[in-house]
This record gives structure tokens, C-alpha cells and sequence, in this order.
């Protein structure tokens, strides 16, 4: 196996993220239809997840605190939940919720 050093694992994140940007802008832009794209809902669908594999591919091979990472994921949550109640807009589709390595804290 062929090891990269973490300045290199750091800016493939970093691209891999920006790709990921852009990918959800696209998805964005095929679900609102504003700005219309030839891109079909399930194409863009599938370049979102597609960069969110490449990102992940890259974190598992970083080393850092999972568990500190799903405190903060815990804390970022219940804020955005608590800014959206705040907001009456608690029956949103998309309440954020924290889905991953929460019950490992």
C-alpha cells in the first residue's frame, strides 16, 4: 500500500471538499430549477454522493479525535434544531439531526 503524508491527505480533503461544494451546488440547482442545469436529479444525486465518498476516503486515512468530532457534531446540532424552533420551523424536512458516531459519545 502506498502512503501519502498528511500535507498531502490535507490538501486531497481539501479538494475532494471543494468538489463536494460544487456538487451540492449543482444538486441545488437541478432541485430548485431556477437556474436549470442538464443534469437530472439522480445524476447530480449521484456526483453528491460520489464526493461525499471521495471526502470520507480521505478523513478515514487522517488521524484525529472521532470523539471530540461527534461532540461538536452533537453541540452544532441541537443549536441549528434549537435556531429552527426559534424560527417555528421545526417540521422542516431537513431538521438537522446528528445521525453519525453520536452514540459512541
Amino acid at each position: 500500500m502506498i502512503y501519502l503524508p498528511l500535507t498531502e491527505l490535507l490538501a486531497g480533503v481539501a479538494e475532494e471538499a471543494a468538489e463536494l461544494a460544487q456538487a451540492a451546488l449543482k444538486l441545488r440547482r437541478v432541485l430548485d430549477g431556477t437556474n436549470p442545469t442538464p443534469k437530472s436529479r439522480a445524476e447530480a444525486m449521484l456526483d453528491f454522493e460520489e464526493e461525499i465518498a471521495d471526502v470520507q476516503l480521505y478523513l478515514d486515512r487522517i488521524a484525529y479525535d472521532r470523539v471530540q468530532v461527534a461532540n461538536v457534531k452533537k453541540i452544532k446540532a441541537e443549536r441549528w434544531r434549537t435556531r429552527l424552533s426559534n424560527n417555528n420551523k421545526t417540521e422542516q424536512k431537513f431538521a438537522p439531526q446528528c445521525t453519525t458516531g453520536c452514540d459512541k459519545v
